[in-house]
């Protein structure tokens, strides 16, 4: 036998491990899509296909399907994810939200077959094809929504709309304009700056963009338009361009917002450690918050056009969906906090 609280316990008695906990035989615990059984001190799982997640937050940063971290500072329009055959685009359209080449995301772009769907951001006012940012970049996720800001096949629709022909939904879900298509593909926008594209699980290695192929395996997610594993983020990047006649981007030249900025660090490195802190310990050990606590003093350092605090939240908030998606819900919106 084994010992357990200093008594002699049978190898089926043992506990098994889990974010810091222990659990009892036959205890159960979610992971992605799957349920797992703890029977003698292992985690049997289910072993079904799950869905796919790639996102884009803040000024730069993106997390792959496979989950692979990395921050582009393109400021042009990008392909995030387009299946092999053609089935769907989205590209995403980035313009300068901050003097020290930070950018946020100005519009969503996603094609389904013949069906164009076009979120912008802000104001109705902004003209397409109007470069630059749309209105005030310190908008509020939920007057970034109002206005007249989707377009399908270039006429303005209001959500909730359903297309039942080409089997596609839109939707407003709390703070994000929801796109669903009966292909497996979801796509979600704050009308600021953070972008989620889910994608079912037979779109697996289908897929190629900024989110990479999707195919389990984080090491060859870098690859290129012309299917070349680039060593860099900006190389990768730079050739998922929609347009060659954007610039490419050089990150050697790029200084850490924190460096142009200095005067911000202490505020910014003051308000991110909130994730750092006991209000989100309980998600520490599911998602490792380092990542996201230097994406979160990145932002907060570039954002200087008056939305610093819309960066500051999304960057926060960012974290927040990690956990939520793994179960773990932290109420972290207060007076003092976004």
């Amino acid at each position: 036998g084994l010992l357990q609280d200093e008594r002699c316990v049978s190898p089926e008695e043992c506990p098994c491990h889990h974010n810091g906990r222990l659990y009892r035989p036959n205890d159960t615990i979610v992971r992605d899509c799957n349920t797992c059984v703890c029977r003698r001190q292992r985690w049997h799982c289910s072993s079904r296909q799950c869905a796919g997640t790639c996102v884009a937050t803040g000024d730069p940063h993106y997390v792959t399907f496979d989950g692979r971290a990395f921050s582009f500072l393109g400021d042009c329009e990008y392909v995030l994810a387009r299946e092999a055959d053609g089935l769907f685009t989205v590209t995403a359209e980035n313009v300068p939200c901050g003097a020290g080449g930070v950018t946020c995301t100005k519009s969503v772009v996603v094609t389904l077959g013949n069906t164009v769907v076009h979120m912008l951001r802000g104001e109705a006012g902004a003209e397409e094809g109007a470069r630059g940012p749309a209105g005030p970049l310190a908008l509020s996720a939920g007057a970034a929504l109002a206005g007249r800001d989707v377009t399908v096949n270039g006429v303005s629709v209001r959500p909730p709309k359903v297309y039942s022909g080409n089997g596609l939904t839109l939707e407003r879900a709390g703070l994000f304009l929801v796109l669903l298509s009966r292909l497996g593909l979801t796509v979600l926008w704050d009308g600021g700056t953070r972008v989620y594209v889910k994608l079912d699980p037979q779109h697996r290695g289908r897929v190629a963009g900024l989110c990479g192929n999707f195919d389990r395996d984080a090491e060859n997610d870098f690859a290129s338009r012309q299917g070349v594993v680039e060593p860099t983020a900006d190389l990768f990047g730079n050739s998922w361009r929609v347009s060659l006649l954007c610039p490419e981007v050089d990150g050697e030249d790029a200084e850490h917002p924190c460096t142009e900025n200095p005067h911000r660090v202490p505020w910014a490195r003051k308000r991110c450690s909130v994730l750092t802190q006991r209000l989100f310990a309980p998600c520490h050990d599911a998602v490792p918050c380092q990542q996201f606590y230097e994406w979160c003093v990145f932002d907060a350092c570039g954002c200087d056009s008056g939305g610093d605090c819309e960066c500051l939240c999304t960057a926060i908030a960012a974290y927040a969906e990690e956990c939520s998606q793994r179960g773990i819900h932290v109420r972290w919106r207060s007076q003092e906090l976004c």
